[in-house]
């Protein structure tokens, strides 16, 4: 028994040598090495933005910068740090097709075996316009964006943050998997918030509708003014704001649903059901509607009842305060 696990560790032994060393590239296509040294590379490229209307961005796992600049020019750089090995090999790509501008990086294909380093920003610096599309998308890198104008635009992220700032448009559609969402300042007529496990928030937004939905992260919505549409699994729900103005509709499975006005509501319609969840309110001046209220059930008015708000929770508890 002793002899035959001597023997497998000079076998392992032998095995890991080859493979570090591989000095004759016995295995085509593969690369191995385990060397945490890094070299810094930087390119970037500049075009006319007369010549464009639409954006189109896609990347792996390098962060995402849109920033505005002073001039009429469309800036875009690439830097980062990288492993030697793949220095020469790592490109911005900047590919005009007609007025759409398609930008991304090209990186060494094939399979590593070992440790392949690569950190890398990739940085837009576009003039004030308003773009009739725009569409931003990373597989694990954070995504920026500020100032940005568009007719349409999209970004989606599978695990990176999104951080938007500052931006107007038409539509916006912001999408991760796990990563969190942020908003600041964000005007459109339409606002899609989407997150599988990553937390929304947005502030000072305005919009027709906001819509959202999140699995299990939680969504804070402050000092906005939008109808709103949302939903979540697990995660909790918060909305702050002087006064609800537009149609509210929130859902939630599991998470607890909290409305924080600056004052009571003049004008509003509350209509809340939860399997299993209480509600609390914090305001006298509800006039409730039938004799069937109990701690699962709410429907009444302030006012004359002029905006609906709509609440449903499975087992989590609602406030109106």
């Amino acid at each position: 028994m002793q002899k035959k696990t001597g023997l497998l560790i000079v076998a392992v032994g032998v095995l890991l040598l080859i493979i570090t060393m591989n000095p004759i590239k016995i295995f085509s296509g593969i690369n191995f090495g385990f060397s945490l040294d890094t070299q810094e590379i930087s390119e970037g490229q500049t075009f006319d933005a007369n010549d464009y209307r639409h954006l189109n961005l896609h990347t792996g796992s390098s962060d995402i910068h849109f920033v505005q600049g002073n001039t009429d020019q469309i800036k875009v750089s690439l830097d980062g740090k990288v492993s030697p090995k793949w220095a020469d090999q790592v490109k911005l790509k900047a590919e005009p097709n007609g007025d759409t501008l398609e930008l991304g990086i090209d990186v060494p294909q094939g399979i590593d075996v070992g440790v392949r380093i690569m950190h890398l920003d990739l940085t837009v610096e576009l003039p004030e316009k308003q773009w009739s599309s725009a569409e931003i998308d990373s597989s694990s890198g954070d995504i920026e964006i500020a100032r940005l104008q568009g007719d349409s635009v999209t970004i989606k992220a599978s695990s990176g943050d999104v951080d938007v700032q500052q931006v107007k448009g038409g539509e916006w559609v912001i999408h991760t998997g796990s990563g969190d969402i942020k908003a600041e300042e964000i005007a459109a007529d339409s606002i899609l918030l989407e997150s599988s496990s990553g937390d929304i928030s947005a502030e000072r937004y305005e919009a027709s509708e906001l819509s959202f939905q999140s699995g299990s992260g939680k969504v804070v919505l402050k000092g906005g003014e939008s109808a709103i549409q949302g939903k979540t699994g697990s995660g909790s729900i918060l909305l702050e704001a002087d006064g609800i103005m537009h149609e509210t509709d929130l859902r939630s499975g599991s998470g607890r649903v909290t409305i924080d006005l600056a004052k009571e509501p003049s004008s509003l319609e509350v209509d809340f059901e939860g399997s299993s969840g209480n509600w609390d309110l914090k305001w006298d001046g509800i006039r409730y509607e039938g004799n069937d209220q109990d701690e699962n059930r709410l429907k009444g008015t302030f006012g004359n009842g002029g905006v609906i708000l709509k609440v449903r929770t499975g087992s989590g508890n609602f406030t109106l305060k």
